[in-house]
This record gives structure tokens, C-alpha cells and sequence, in this order.
């Protein structure tokens, strides 16, 4: 079973992130990006596993509703209608190598940066919690991640411009920062 939940639909630069790994999977456990930020879950399974569920065998809180699905269904037609995996592929690079900028300009502050795609964690040498705060004062939304980083989840039709808009403020922030 392949979790999907938060780094699939697009959000890696392809639509799931096993792709990159080469894995086959039995089944796939997908949520919140499939919504587009209405409530559903899924799971989609391969043959013969798929047998395994038959209409009315499984309860779900977030699944199959005819509103959900249609809300899905409707992320979905954008997503390829815009081309926003192709996007999210093509414009991460650049936005992760301002971020490893940024790193290298506060090394006393910015441990590494992680992730892929839109999916980045910017591991910290100081509590994050403070800095998630000052961010989202600044403008930007982020959310500390394992106590230890800050996790930055752009949306997927996020222009080049407000990526690096998120960069300005991070350096904006990081700038006023007086490290212990």
C-alpha cells in the first residue's frame, strides 16, 4: 500500500510520488490533494486485490459522496487542463535552489533544505516554532514539521512569482533573526 495522502496528486512534480521510485503498487491510499481542499479519501487497487472490496463492504467518513467525488473530480480535469504537474515539475527547481540559498546565506539558522516539488521541509538549527510564527506574520503560510523543521506547501498552481515572493520573505524574516 502506497500512502499518497499528502504527497500525491501533483504535489511532487508527477502526479504520485512512488513514480519516482519505480515501485508497482498493489494499492494507493490518496486524500487531501485529490479534494482540493474538500474533504475525500480513495484508495485505488490493482488486480487482484481489487476484489478484495465490493460495493457496501467498506465504510469510509471521507469517501464516495456524489459531492466529493464531483469536487474531485472537477481538481482532477483542472490539474490536467492547466498542466500544473508539468508546472510543479518545471518550476521547483528553481524555487528549491533559492531556498538552498538561503541556507547557505544562514547556516547558523537553515540546516538543509528537503523535499520535492511543491513538498519542501526547511530543516532547522534553531526552534522552528518562533520562525513559523514571524513567516506567517510576514505573509507566508508555513507549518512546523517534527519539531525540527518548517514545512512549505505551496499551491500547485503557484506562479513563479509568488515562489519567489515566499523565498523574499523568508529572507526577510531570516534577516532579522538573532541567533543565540
Amino acid at each position: 500500500l502506497i500512502d499518497e495522502i499528502q504527497c500525491g496528486i501533483g504535489r511532487t512534480g508527477k502526479f504520485f510520488a512512488y513514480e519516482f521510485s519505480g515501485i508497482k503498487p498493489d494499492a494507493i491510499a490518496m486524500a487531501k490533494g485529490l479534494g482540493g481542499g474538500f474533504p475525500i479519501g480513495a484508495i485505488w487497487m490493482a488486480p487482484p486485490h481489487d476484489e478484495l472490496f465490493q460495493p457496501g463492504s467498506h465504510g469510509t467518513t471521507f469517501g464516495g459522496g456524489a459531492l466529493a467525488a464531483a469536487a474531485a473530480l472537477a481538481v482532477i480535469e483542472i490539474i490536467e487542463s492547466e498542466k500544473l504537474v508539468a508546472q510543479v515539475a518545471a518550476q521547483s527547481p528553481a524555487w528549491h535552489e533559492s531556498l538552498k540559498k538561503l541556507a547557505q546565506k544562514y547556516p547558523a539558522i537553515i540546516k538543509e533544505i528537503r523535499g520535492t516539488g511543491y513538498m519542501v521541509g526547511v530543516a532547522m538549527n534553531i526552534d522552528p516554532l518562533p520562525v513559523v510564527a514571524a513567516l506567517r506574520e510576514a505573509g507566508l503560510l508555513a507549518v512546523p514539521a517534527s519539531g525540527i523543521a518548517i514545512r512549505l506547501l505551496p499551491p500547485l498552481n503557484a506562479t513563479v512569482a509568488e515562489l519567489n515572493e515566499a523565498v523574499e520573505i523568508f529572507d526577510k524574516v531570516l534577516s532579522a533573526w538573532k541567533v543565540a
